[in-house]
């Protein structure tokens, strides 16, 4: 088992109607290829971790890095799992809201505000990871 966590800023920012589009396809497409995981977007910023079969990931990953609706596409963390923490989803998601963004910055030293949630998540894999699995589990 493999997984992957990404973020990307999209270039004009995602509509409703733009995130439903994607959920539908991506959800379709893992659900095809075995590929579970959960997508966070926040004013313009994407963060997406992916598991499955290394190979399925990878690929999927690539369609993605290919999008033109994903821009200044950071891998900040891959490798071997043992098991699959969003097993119950083809792909889980989460708008953060003001809500949403307090409960997941509570705790966490030194958080600037003027930083987006994203990009503080990405100070270091296991924070990332920690964070989706919150989210996964509080709403």
């Amino acid at each position: 088992m493999f997984e992957l966590l990404y973020t990307s800023v999209s270039p004009k920012g995602l509509s409703d109607s733009d995130l439903k589009d994607i959920l539908e396809k991506a959800r379709a497409k893992n659900l095809q290829f075995g590929v579970t995981g959960m997508m966070v977007y926040h004013d313009r910023e994407i963060m997406q971790i992916l598991e499955g079969d290394k190979k399925e990931v990878q690929a999927l990953f690539q369609t993605i890095f290919e999008d033109d609706r994903h821009t200044s596409v950071e891998v900040f963390y891959q490798g071997d799992i043992k098991n699959r923490a969003f097993s119950e989803w083809s792909m889980a998601f989460k708008a953060l809201d003001k809500n949403m963004i307090q409960t997941i910055t509570e705790g966490y030293e030194g958080f600037d505000k003027n930083i987006s949630p994203i990009s503080m998540m990405k100070d270091s894999p296991n924070r990332g990871k920690k964070t989706f699995i919150s989210l996964r589990d509080i709403f």
